[in-house]
């Protein structure tokens, strides 16, 4: 399973989620902008060819940025991260080669880190800070170098190397070192909002754990004063135990037993379902009573507290949009090895661009806390697979 990182995404998956557009802009900006540069000057660029892939590189690192941090994919790892740091540098070298001995040189020189710098902006929420400085330091080496050698071989007039050097990597540097910065306070800022509210979780739960015991204690006990005390005083008040009290008393007792064991058996998941079916009953309606969720073993209890908000908003989030009714829903959960997987299918009658954006938040929460989750919509059905440990 893939380890916890130190993300925005990892901290505060909706508010990562929230700031996607910036993502996407910054690799569409950082695109047209390469795009722009090279078909300016495709004149006087010596290899055009070798211009042409670059811009290729520098689209398909475009794509990875928008794709891979999208919630219905992801998440985004190290690993295309990577990627996107070696297609930059791959495609700062095409055009260095491109325009070896040219005019433009010097010009197309900031093509390569004015984009990874917009990439790393992109990236800022789905990476850790150091990783996000540790890559585009890297990254400048390879850049400088390369502008180091090209500068040597069409020097700028009045212009010494090392000064080319800066000014070509002035905009990688400026851009991946805000990101990282920005994106630290913000890290900072969610840990200590998490600090603060946990301890006030917890003041509230010890302030509640009385008035719960309470209320636990009145429902037992308002089962006694419905069912158990009226047959008690109807036996007191004849004048021996007939075979028709006996028979109430057993009725009674198995009653009784069957719901504390119904209520024993039944996990959190399916209580959840069940008060979400109810919500109909403020319309006068009868709540569906057909079976949703299959989960013989019990395991739903198994979730973190994390996972089980995570699925309780998705749920919400579903029969709100239904209105109290979806159709065809389904919840399976099973033990497979050491590990439990789950399954969410119901049917939702809306276009694909509606569905992630409707519910694009809830899978982006879910994606962080279950660590492997697919998600799909075809042929108007939500499918969400997802697994977790035992713990």
């Amino acid at each position: 399973m893939r380890p916890p990182e130190r993300t925005r995404q990892e901290l505060d998956p909706v508010g990562a989620f929230s700031t996607r557009s910036i993502t996407i802009g910054a690799a569409l900006v950082a695109f047209i902008f390469a795009a722009t540069m090279v078909v300016a000057s495709i004149d006087i660029i010596a290899n055009s060819g070798l211009a042409l892939l670059a811009l290729l590189g520098l689209g398909m690192a475009s794509v990875l940025v928008t794709s891979a941090t999208d919630p219905y994919r992801g998440p985004f790892h190290r690993g295309l991260h990577g990627w996107v740091i070696a297609l930059s540098i791959v495609a700062t070298a095409l055009l260095a080669a491109a325009t070896w001995d040219t005019p433009v040189s010097f010009v197309i020189g900031w093509v390569g880190p004015v984009c990874l710098g917009l990439f790393s902006v992109g990236m800022s929420a789905y990476r850790p800070v150091r990783e996000i400085i540790a890559y585009g330091s890297l990254a400048a080496v390879f850049m400088g170098f390369i502008s180091m050698l090209q500068a040597q071989s069409n020097p700028v007039a009045g212009v010494p190397v090392p000064a080319v050097v800066g000014i070509h990597l002035l905009p990688l540097l400026a851009l991946n070192f805000s990101a990282a910065a920005f994106t630290g306070s913000m890290i900072e800022a969610v840990e200590r909002w998490r600090s603060r509210a946990n301890e006030a979780v917890d003041r509230m739960s010890e302030e509640q754990e009385s008035g719960i015991a309470r209320s636990v204690q009145q429902d037992r006990v308002t089962i006694l004063n419905r069912e158990v005390v009226p047959f008690f005083t109807d036996a007191l008040a004849g004048q021996e135990l007939t075979p028709e009290v006996r028979a109430r008393a057993r009725s009674i007792a198995d009653a009784i037993r069957s719901v504390m064991v119904a209520e024993v058996d039944r996990t959190w998941l399916e209580n959840l379902v069940d008060h979400l079916r109810a919500r109909v009953r403020r319309y006068g309606e009868i709540p569906d009573s057909s079976r949703v969720v299959f989960d013989d073993d019990h395991v739903a209890n198994l979730m973190t507290y994390d996972q089980r908000t995570a699925l309780r908003a998705l749920l919400v989030a579903i029969f709100d949009q239904a209105d109290n009714r979806p159709q065809g829903l389904e919840i399976v959960i099973v033990r497979a090895g050491e590990r439990c997987q789950g399954f969410v299918a119901v049917e939702i009658d809306m276009v694909d661009s509606l569905v992630k954006s409707r519910f694009g938040p809830y899978l982006a929460v879910m994606r962080v806390v279950f660590r492997r989750l697919r998600a799909e919509h075809l042929q108007s059905v939500l499918t969400v697979r997802f697994s977790y440990d035992q713990r």
